[in-house]
């Protein structure tokens, strides 16, 4: 008897065991991008709103922009030579966005989601790498301040092509930037924001566009 349950406790410590192995294997890098921010944020050297819990403050609704899918849409930005991929973070937390821009820009969660209806999408991007950061796309918004009013960039999925012309370009505090993005719209538009300076969180570079055409692809 005793054989037998040394026996049933070996199978279910090997299965459990190799369950958990496949588990990790599958699901470890996700689990390591999230404590690697979690560790980061707790740290002396994270900046004070980054400490805060949010990169941005203002409300949408959330449940929205859940119906688009990480890497649906691509941004890309002629005349920066910039292509990547748009993901959708879990929640509007910092952590939750900061993980998302490992993989390309992060859409805000509280923001409207990418279409041609009335309503802001907002779009984030890092401007410089940091130590703690392990993506490809650390410096992805780096050239963002060379963008004006009247240039145009584009949102591509596989079978549609929308066409941005930016009407403003700003450069503000967070609390600033988010009194401008909690005022209304009144056209389908994308936002597009990074830190600024170069390396430093004191200020947002933004860049409003207004949808101004749609092309089937």
């Amino acid at each position: 008897m005793k054989a037998h349950l040394r026996q049933l406790n070996i199978f279910l410590i090997l299965f459990f065991g190799m369950s958990l192995f496949f588990y990790l294997l599958l699901n470890g890098g996700a689990f390591f991008i999230n404590l690697r921010y979690a560790l980061f944020l707790s740290s002396p050297f994270a900046s004070s709103d980054l400490k805060g819990g949010d990169i941005l403050t203002f409300s949408g609704d959330p449940n929205e922009i859940k119906q688009l899918q990480s890497g649906e849409y691509e941004l890309y930005l002629p005349k920066i030579d910039t292509r990547t991929p748009i993901i959708v973070p879990a929640d509007g937390s910092t952590k939750a966005i900061l993980a998302g821009m490992e993989g390309g820009v992060s859409i805000y969660p509280d923001s409207a989601p990418i279409s041609e209806k009335v309503g802001r999408s907002v779009i984030l991007g890092h401007s410089s790498r940091a130590s703690w950061y392990r993506g490809n796309y650390a410096t992805v918004f780096a050239l963002l301040p060379q963008m004006k009013v009247g240039d145009k960039f584009f949102v591509l999925s596989k079978n549609q092509k929308l066409t941005y012309e930016v009407f403003a370009v700003s450069y503000m505090t967070p609390d600033a930037t988010n009194a401008e993005l909690s005022k209304p719209t009144n056209f389908a538009e994308v936002d597009l924001i990074t830190c600024y300076p170069i390396g430093h969180a004191s200020k947002r570079n933004l860049v409003q566009a207004k949808l101004t055409d749609t092309e089937a692809l």
